[in-house]
């Protein structure tokens, strides 16, 4: 009976031959020199057999001699990849915890094996060097939150806790008093007051977490931004927003609204300034906002500050922020790598 053999598809033929391969050469380094051995001693065995016409003295030899050659060149390389297994070790010592773990010199390592060591050696040294700086900038940020916290507690206790004590007083001496003029009088100023408490109460809120930019968009919070600025301290404050800023995700708008906002107050501890001007744009997956205004110095900028705290956390969102003084002003800027890809 006749068997009809169906021939194995090109591609197919082509794959098994891939994988064989991969499986080959697959091996371990010293499984391959083990085989590349064999073969040798295989293929010498096949010549001497027919050179020495069958003489057994001189084929042992050989074979001895061959054998020997194969125990050396097996030591030779385990010793070779010796430092290779070290470093190895080393990974797993700094995967399981010890970070201060480095490779050692070894006798077995060459120049080439030596260099790798001492890369790896550099890598785990700015591994180092980044959770020490990550570590202090937890700190830095701790501590200002504290400034922080202390801060909005004076404001409470010395604005608006007063502005009510005030409140309950007019109030108390309404209720005492006869005269219907008195007490209008008296319920109007209560009511004043209780607008200031509220407009302080706004502005502790604000100064807490503000959903400006991620409620209204980042231009519009940034002018308004810039209004209450020149209302303030009567600097005007020009903003340019890019149009590619709409890309910047909610969340990097607002973090790059309190970097502009913690730059224009450092404005009330200058003295000269004119002017001052904020510029958003985003390109290439980067968001850029760059805050300048003609005035040397930022005596406020220093650890505890608004400004201060705001570059921690900016920081540790991976972002990056530098503050300038160049040509009679000051330059802030942040860069972060927002989640929207810019065109």
């Amino acid at each position: 009976m006749a068997v009809n053999v169906i021939p194995l598809k090109a591609d197919a033929r082509a794959g098994w031959v891939r994988r064989m391969m991969q499986r080959i050469l697959g091996v371990p380094l010293v499984a391959k020199l083990l085989g590349a051995n064999v073969l040798i001693v295989a293929s010498a065995l096949v010549v001497q057999t027919i050179a020495f016409d069958g003489r057994g003295a001189e084929i042992v030899s050989v074979l001895v001699a061959l054998a020997a050659a194969l125990v050396v060149n097996l030591i030779l390389v385990r010793l070779a990849l010796r430092p290779i297994e070290e470093l190895e070790q080393l990974a797993h010592r700094v995967s399981e915890g010890e970070f201060d773990a480095r490779g050692v010199p070894s006798l077995f390592a060459d120049k080439d094996l030596a260099k790798l060591r001492d890369t790896v050696n550099n890598l785990l040294d700015s591994l180092a060097a980044e959770r020490k700086r990550i570590h202090d900038l937890g700190a830095h940020v701790v501590r200002a939150q504290d400034v922080e916290r202390a801060k909005i507690s004076r404001d409470l206790h010395d604005s608006i806790a007063q502005t009510l004590a005030a409140v309950r007083f007019q109030l108390a001496a309404a209720a005492r008093d006869d005269e219907p003029a008195s007490i209008r009088n008296r319920v109007a100023a209560a009511n004043g007051m209780i607008s200031a408490a509220m407009e302080e109460i706004m502005s502790v809120s604000n100064s807490l977490h503000s959903r400006v930019a991620e409620d209204l968009g980042l231009d519009a919070a940034l002018g308004t931004l810039g209004r209450q600025v020149e209302d303030r301290f009567g600097i005007p404050v020009q903003i340019d927003v890019s149009p590619r800023a709409a890309l910047i995700s909610p969340a990097d708008s607002a973090m790059l609204f309190r970097v502009a906002e913690a730059a224009l107050r450092e404005l009330e501890m200058q003295s000269g300034a004119k002017s001052a001007s904020v510029r958003v744009d985003a390109r290439d997956g980067l968001a850029r906002l760059e805050v300048t205004y003609d005035a040397v110095g930022l005596p406020g900028a220093g650890l505890g500050s608004g400004l201060a705290s705001v570059k921690d956390r900016f920081l540790l969102a991976g972002g990056k922020m530098s503050i300038e003084n160049q040509n009679g002003g000051t330059r802030v800027t942040a860069e972060l790598r927002t989640m929207k890809a810019a065109s």
